[in-house]
């Protein structure tokens, strides 16, 4: 059965610029780890014209596995399929204003209907949909709920509830195909993770397991 594999990271000793900002993981290198556990494939993915990451099968083109990563600091997730296109993002609890009032003039909601939820949203669907540069005028998500919802341009969401002070994962696809966590789902593995992600700076506890994205 075709499945969506999602490969979650933790890079906790990233180095830190002039400023003392936090450099962010490599996409690449993150989605060339996430082939290489899913998929077995060692050779480095290929971006389209739209900016979409895949890996080309001469010959089988159309079940090419094709790939999506987000991060936020030190945390990442990928996302890995077969055959479709699919985007993901996470996102952390922080002040956005501008981004906020962006997205609520393209969505046609109250500002304080909009947050982070729908960023990441948005954000996904975009990037799966190969449009995330480009930065739409018009944007139309369905009510949320669990589960896979289909949005009214065709395409697929998944997202989790939200985690106050904490993050906010959402995932896109053009088929709502099952999820597969990759990675150790252990109390103390990788994807159990101490993340201080409020504004305020309170430490939050951040568990990523099969049930993160609702």
């Amino acid at each position: 059965m075709s499945r969506i594999h999602l490969c979650p990271s933790s890079t906790p000793r990233l180095p830190r610029d002039g400023f003392g900002r936090r450099a962010s993981p490599s996409g690449r290198g993150l989605l060339l780890d996430a082939a290489e556990r899913v998929a077995g494939l060692r050779t480095a993915p290929t971006r389209d014209a739209q900016r979409r990451w895949s890996w080309p099968d001469q010959d089988r083109p159309e079940s090419a596995w094709r790939g999506s990563v987000s991060h936020a600091g030190e945390l990442g997730l990928t996302a890995l399929a077969r055959g479709i296109w699919i985007g993901v993002d996470i996102q952390d609890q922080r002040p956005r204003p501008a981004a906020l009032g962006w997205l609520a003039r393209v969505l046609d909601r109250p500002a304080e209907q909009v947050g982070m939820r729908e960023w990441a949203e948005t954000e996904a669907l975009l990037k799966a949909k190969g449009i995330a540069a480009i930065r739409p005028e018009r944007v139309e998500l369905p009510a949320w709920r669990p589960g896979w919802r289909r949005t009214p341009c065709g395409w697929w969401l998944r997202s989790s509830r939200p985690v106050p002070g904490g993050v906010q994962l959402a995932l896109a696809a053009e088929e709502p195909l099952p999820l597969r966590w990759a990675g150790d789902l252990g109390p103390t593995g990788p994807l159990a993770l101490s993340r201080t992600l409020a504004p305020t700076d309170a430490p939050v506890r951040l568990r990523l397991t099969e049930g993160s994205l609702a």
